[in-house]
């Protein structure tokens, strides 16, 4: 792990002035996909068994408890990426209990369901709709219990169908439900990394780091040797008072994964508190729409460019331009 990483996990350390928070976010998790950064899990085998390869990054948003903004994060994270030019879907996968097309003012006639229980001849791309601020929502299931409760070969399919995504968009980003329900980690398992969303409540930080040790040692087979990759994992500190607040938050939780699990995890950003967060939500209007310059939208700005640096999601401009009508399965 980068030398900037070690000193995000001393919060006593004081940053340089003159460095942007998103350079520094950007030197401290340079080491996405890299499979010689020296600081490998102690669960990891010598060779691991890579997913295969995607055309587009696919980025699973998941937290240890409800209620610490991850649908907030989520949804706002998709409009900062189309503001770089980024073709962002957002697959709303909270089963059952989805809102993130009530944070957008939407009104969706037709949900995941149609894809998962009621019509196997309706794709992921066929529920997709634009969302406000330049991305595509597929929205989740609500009041469903049936959605909720997927068998592991219901999951399968769902998994195999992100497959319908990769054509029109730059980045896929699922934003999970809040727990350890097998619907996190299968998701987060299929996805290319994982960003874990935590508040500086200690019982935020408790239940992330929860989340994060199902995630890194579920797989392990009982001599240490995980059946699966690991997956690669970035915190996401949301409602912080200041920076130093967030990198504090980042020390406790990187603290203990590297002690217990062996397992270096880096901070990709942070949100600060602020008041026009709540404004947004209840106006049903995206904060990076209605006030793009307050406090928690310039982090988010820093945030989707640190995400855009470490995932390496890169705009397309030749790809394909969505058919509609006849040509739409």
């Amino acid at each position: 792990m980068s030398q900037a990483v070690s000193a995000h996990n001393d919060p006593s350390n004081n940053t340089p002035d003159g460095d942007d928070q998103a350079s520094r976010l950007r030197e401290l998790v340079n080491t996405f996909g890299r499979a010689d950064n020296g600081q490998q899990p102690v669960h990891q085998p010598p060779q691991q068994v890579q997913p295969p390869a995607r055309r587009v990054p696919i980025i699973a948003i998941a937290s240890g408890k409800g209620g610490v903004g991850k649908t907030t994060t989520s949804v706002n994270l998709s409009i900062a990426l189309a503001k770089n030019n980024r073709r962002a879907c957002l697959l709303d996968a909270d089963l059952g209990l989805a809102n993130a097309d009530v944070l957008c003012g939407l009104m969706p006639k037709v949900r995941l369901e149609s894809a998962v229980v009621e019509d196997p001849n309706f794709t992921l791309e066929d529920l997709a709709i634009d969302a406000p601020g330049g991305f595509r929502l597929i929205p989740g299931s609500v009041g469903i219990g049936r959605v909720g409760e997927l068998d592991e070969q219901e999951r399968s399919i769902l998994l195999q169908r992100l497959d319908d995504l990769h054509a029109y968009n730059d980045v896929v980003l699922i934003d999970t439900s809040a727990g350890l329900g097998d619907s996190v980690t299968t998701f987060v398992d299929a996805a290319d990394a994982g960003l874990i969303v935590v508040t500086p409540e200690p019982t935020s930080i408790a239940d992330a780091y929860a989340l994060i040790k199902v995630l890194v040692t579920q797989n392990d087979a009982g001599d240490g040797v995980p059946k699966k990759r690991i997956p690669t994992l970035a915190l996401i500190v949301n409602q912080a008072d200041s920076e130093k607040d967030a990198i504090a938050v980042h020390a406790r939780i990187s603290g203990v994964c590297d002690r217990f699990l062996g397992y270096q995890l880096p901070m990709l950003g942070f949100i600060r508190r602020d008041k026009k967060v709540l404004k947004a939500i209840r106006a049903r209007v995206p904060y990076m729409i209605g006030d793009p310059k307050c406090a928690a939208g310039r982090d988010m700005a820093e945030l989707a460019s640190a995400l855009i640096d470490w995932a390496g999601i890169e705009g397309r401009a030749s790809a394909q331009t969505k058919k509609r009508g006849f040509f739409r399965r």
